[in-house]
């Protein structure tokens, strides 16, 4: 799609052609772009890129805010369906877009991310109305799967479908993903209901049981959303930072990741997108395990609800800024194994959030899910979106001037450069901050005492040879 090929040519600071400031070996420190496979016929600059990025950012700072309350009180069924559909009509549209002008290929991706803000908020509220409160960790897990499964399949067929001579090769990516679209939105109406009530695809067995386990009923008032009482509530602002630091570093990985791969690894195409999927099947089998963990010592009372989302929010957090650090000291095209096992390990620690904060999010205030999901969301995609736009220009502005900047200054990983180390410094630090709020000061003392309370509750059944029963031994 975007002819890196041609963008190498443009500046001898950003060519691949280097010889004393190059660390690779030969084998791919004297290879252009071209060679890997590259080639594409748009000359959208790194700024074009970042601008294009932040646009879809931008769309949804228009809805992720309204979305969710309406959601919460008209249903999310909708708002899904023709969300989904105008975003399959944006990606038909999209080659013809590109090809006329980079800015009018910005304003369809504008319109995507206002589409696609609908999506998580509404989801939520759909979700509250549907599982049970020990089965929410479960039920994240299993709802933003999505999310994983199509970054493998992105990662594993894009590349195929952009070497391809069908309809010119990277064109057809966006009409395949569109038609994806299409078929899921055609499935979406007939199969899924508001509420349990009314929906024709279940037992009775089944509807008497999320009746009786949740709080969002059919014909219950609509309250409006109580913002006082949020805004002065100790676990919504914990949501809020947890949220801010976890939407900022996925954005800016999300959007660069591949461009990483590429520029700093100096992998072929097809070897990138195989290692770009690494990350997301890593994070799709963690957060489904983990979750499923997280719910099992919630229902055998090894852990309370409170406890455990700070315990795997933690786990995350550290984990995440680790994995930075060392991508930031280490990883290179000399050791690209290195780079990517990080990379992947990254993304296994991220998957902690689900049972961590955004189970959080469902529980504080299941009638409100929605909302509280999109003013955290709003929010945090505020920092992101600037975060986002940020890098992308200070990466194409700093390029040139650092020692070995990767090609169109994309090195989001900070390998090479003060610019770049400051700018993974920087990654590895927004979940620092996000940890510090998941266990605040004020909760830290009983986080340490749950944590035992809960190892010991594991190992006295063990050690005695007793039964456990209801998470207590020998308990009736």
């Amino acid at each position: 799609m975007i002819n890196a090929t041609a963008l190498e040519r443009q500046s001898s600071s950003m060519s691949l052609n280097r010889s004393t400031e190059d660390d690779c070996p030969l084998s791919k420190g004297h290879q252009s772009l071209a060679d890997f496979g590259y080639n594409g016929d748009l000359l959208w600059t790194s700024s074009d890129q970042g601008f294009i990025f932040s646009a879809m950012s931008f769309g949804s700072l228009i809805t992720l805010l309204p979305s969710g309350m309406l959601a919460d009180r008209f249903g999310p069924k909708l708002i899904i369906f023709w969300s989904v559909l105008v975003m399959a009509v944006m990606s038909y549209i999209a080659p013809l877009l590109a090809n006329l002008h980079v800015l009018a290929f910005t304003a369809s991706r504008f319109i995507v991310g206002a589409c696609n803000g609908c999506i998580m908020p509404s989801l939520t509220a759909l979700g509250a109305r549907w599982f049970a409160k020990d089965e929410r960790s479960t039920m994240n897990a299993m709802y933003t799967s999505g999310v994983q499964l199509a970054g493998i399949a992105i990662g594993l067929a894009t590349p195929l479908l952009c070497t391809s001579n069908i309809l010119s090769g990277w064109p057809f990516v966006y009409y395949v993903y569109a038609s994806v679209a299409v078929a899921f939105a055609t499935l979406w109406m007939p199969f899924v209901s508001n509420h349990v009530e009314n929906n024709r695809h279940i037992s009775d067995v089944e509807r008497q049981y999320v009746t009786e386990n949740t709080v969002v009923r059919k014909n219950q008032e609509k309250k409006t959303f109580p913002w006082m009482k949020a805004f002065l509530s100790p676990p919504f602002w914990a949501i809020l930072v947890v949220r801010t630091a976890f939407v900022t570093q996925d954005k800016i990985m999300t959007a660069y990741t591949a461009t990483y791969i590429r520029d700093v690894l100096r992998t072929d195409l097809q070897t990138n997108g195989i290692y770009t999927s690494l990350p997301y099947i890593a994070q799709l089998i963690s957060k489904n395990v983990v979750s499923a963990v997280a719910d099992y010592l919630k229902r055998k009372k090894f852990m309370s609800h409170t406890v455990s989302v700070r315990v795997f929010q933690l786990i995350s957090n550290a984990g995440t800024a680790l994995c930075f650090i060392i991508l930031a000291l280490y990883a290179d095209c000399n050791h690209t194994v290195l780079g990517v096992a990080f990379l992947t390990l990254r993304n296994l620690f991220l998957a902690f959030v689900s049972p961590g904060m955004h189970t959080s999010g469902l529980s504080i205030a299941p009638a409100y899910s929605g909302s509280v999901l999109s003013i955290t969301m709003f929010i945090a995609s505020v920092v992101a979106t600037v975060a986002l736009y940020v890098v992308g220009v200070a990466l194409e502005s700093g390029a040139a001037g650092s020692a070995g900047g990767a090609i169109g200054g994309l090195d989001i990983s900070g390998l090479r450069g003060d610019l770049e180390k400051t700018v993974t410094g920087v990654l590895s630090g927004i979940p620092i901050v996000g940890g510090i709020a998941a266990g605040p000061i004020g909760g830290i003392l009983g986080l340490v005492i749950s944590l035992l309370q809960t190892v010991l509750k594991l190992l006295i059944p063990l050690l005695k040879g007793l039964p456990v029963v209801g998470g207590v031994v020998g308990g009736h």
